[in-house]
């Protein structure tokens, strides 16, 4: 009876624990469901921004643009104005349809905010860059100057200040911003910036160029200033650029503008701002520096297109995955709750009453009685945990008990060295490693007329020589050396890694200790001189090569006088 009521409670607690859990799986399955439709929902926000973020870089690059064929015009030579005039008009009405273009987008998105930027504030900053150039250019050559070329140039400036606003506050409040591509959309910002940057190196200088003068220190600290911002960009687009935007085109993009412009069109600039410090004639014109500088832009403008063009793609599958994750939660939510309800309807009649009779047997096998039969045990108060540590523990006893028979089973009783057993396994673990035996060191030690103390002194006493001789070789060995009694009176050292004079110096050791020790027989009164020889080899391709030649040295010592080492 006390066994039924234990279960009944034990039931009773899986019911509990198993609400618990089904409440559990609904208040993280609820949130991460959501999560995922929200992040669905980003991703197809995302995909669709990405028309919005191509017409905005666009437009801010054609305002960049602009700049080059205004500098033309409004240092243009007489026979020249004409042709530079009609280019810089087709360029205004290029950026004036992508203007209207991007105003038509931003409505149909709903962007009404940014619409309101292009429509007002952007429309009236490219009205008045306009105006400065076209005013400019009605100047007579005696009415011009380096400090109105400066002003509409920097009234141009204020245009695409306007424009790179718009893009800034796109980026801020876009979906994207806050996925996985967000370094795509830093980097689209980082390459309009650079385009923009690239432009200025040269306009900051364009006016003192147009008329032959030197360099004020204004127009050559601006210059240096937007080099020093130029470098700068370059570098945090090379560490910002995700791995998976590294494709062979973009390296080859990628190398297109750090040679032609980084390399090529900036020093163009810093050598017309050394011909001004030198006061030497400049080597290039003003129209000659623009038509150089156009060229090297439009990698920066390349390499832009190609990253916006490249992450269409990985927004595409950003939005599959994202959806993918949405259903996935959805279906791994109403497996979790279909399979908790399952366990707990099966939990409670095919599992925890066999685990309770589990516990019992196992009680019972914990205090088996010491003649091997059963004990009736029904403590209900021990749990199932607390019934395996007492057979865990039971094991742990026999385990001891098996290791004091394996170890009393390979050791040597006399004089607690390895014995014969002990060296066989050990001589099948270097037979499969035969790369140890090359550095093997073999030392076979044989007791010098072991045989007249034995006739002259008795069994007794020969087996405490054996016993001393034993214990000097564990004083004078390393834990990690091998001691084997190989024989009655012969002992087997093996030394791993070593070479031959350090094993010669390990047995001449052993030898001399030996030699200088004096073993005094109680029984006799009387102390015995006791020597040892030893035969030494070193390295082999086979244990059995290895034995052979220790053996040999210790013959060829034996017949030569004994009390010796050789190898």
């Amino acid at each position: 009876m006390k066994y039924n009521l234990h279960s009944e409670h034990i039931k009773q607690r899986l019911f509990g624990s198993m609400v618990v859990i089904i409440g559990s799986i609904f208040l993280i399955s609820i949130p991460l469901t959501l999560n995922s439709f929200h992040a669905y929902q980003k991703s197809e926000q995302a995909l669709a921004e990405i028309s919005v973020l191509k017409n905005l870089t666009d437009l801010s690059n054609l305002v960049s643009e602009e700049r080059g064929p205004s500098n033309n015009v409004m240092s243009s030579t007489p026979e020249s104005l004409e042709k530079n005039t009609i280019a810089l008009k087709k360029h205004r009405e290029k950026l004036d349809q992508k203007l209207n273009e991007t105003i038509a987008l931003l409505g149909h998105k709903h962007y009404s905010k940014l619409m309101s930027l292009l429509e007002h504030d952007f429309k009236i900053a490219l009205s008045e860059g306009r105006i400065a150039v076209d005013e400019y250019t009605k100047f007579s050559p005696a009415q011009r100057s380096v400090n109105k070329f400066d002003y509409s140039i920097q009234k141009m400036y204020t245009a695409w200040d306007v424009a790179r606003s718009s893009l800034e506050y796109f980026v801020k409040h876009s979906a994207g911003k806050t996925s996985d591509i967000s370094n795509y959309y830093t980097i689209v910002l980082l390459l309009t910036d650079l385009r923009d940057q690239a432009g200025r190196v040269a306009s900051n200088i364009i006016a003192p160029l147009t008329f032959q003068e030197t360099l004020p220190d204004e127009n050559r600290e601006k210059s240096l200033q937007t080099q020093h911002q130029a470098y700068y960009l370059w570098k945090l687009i090379s560490t910002l650029q995700p791995e998976q935007l590294k494709t062979e085109k973009y390296l080859e993009l990628h190398q297109h503008v750090q040679t032609q412009f980084m390399d090529q069109g900036i020093p163009l600039v810093e050598n017309l701002i050394d011909d001004s410090t030198d006061h030497l004639p400049y080597s290039l014109t003003a129209t000659e520096l623009t038509d150089e500088m156009v060229g090297k832009f439009s990698t920066v403008v390349d390499l832009q297109s190609y990253v916006i063009n490249n992450f269409i793609p990985h927004i595409q599958h950003e939005n599959q995955n994202t959806f993918r994750q949405f259903i996935f939660s959805i279906v791994v939510s109403l497996i979790s709750l279909i399979t908790a309800l399952f366990t707990l309807a099966y939990a409670r009649n095919r599992i925890f009453k066999p685990l309770i009779e589990a516990r019992q047997k196992i009680l019972m096998l914990a205090n088996k009685n010491s003649d091997g039969t059963d004990q009736e045990y029904y403590d209900t108060s021990i749990s199932l945990f607390e019934a395996i540590q007492k057979l865990q523990t039971k094991l742990q006893q026999r385990d001891i008990l098996e290791f004091q028979l394996h170890n009393i089973a390979n050791t040597d009783a006399l004089t607690g060295v390895s014995n014969r057993l002990a060296l066989e396994k050990y001589v099948q673990i270097l037979e499969e490693h035969t790369e140890k035996l090359s550095r093997t060191g073999l030392i076979i030690l044989d007791i010098d007329d072991f045989k007249k103390i034995n006739d002259n002194y008795g069994h007794i006493v020969g087996d405490q020589v054996i016993q001393f001789i034993a214990n000097k070789l564990k004083s004078n060995l390393r834990t990690s050396d091998v001691i084997v009694r190989y024989g009655g009176d012969e002992f087997i050292i093996i030394l791993d890694s070593i070479e031959v004079k350090d094993t010669l110096l390990v047995a001449e050791k052993i030898r001399n200790d030996i030699a200088n020790s004096v073993f005094f027989v109680a029984e006799k009164e009387t102390d015995i001189n006791i020597s040892v020889s030893a035969g030494v080899a070193v390295g082999a391709t086979t244990w059995k090569e290895l034995f052979d030649r220790a053996d040999k040295s210790l013959l060829k010592v034996k017949t030569s006088g004994k009390n010796a080492v050789a190898d």
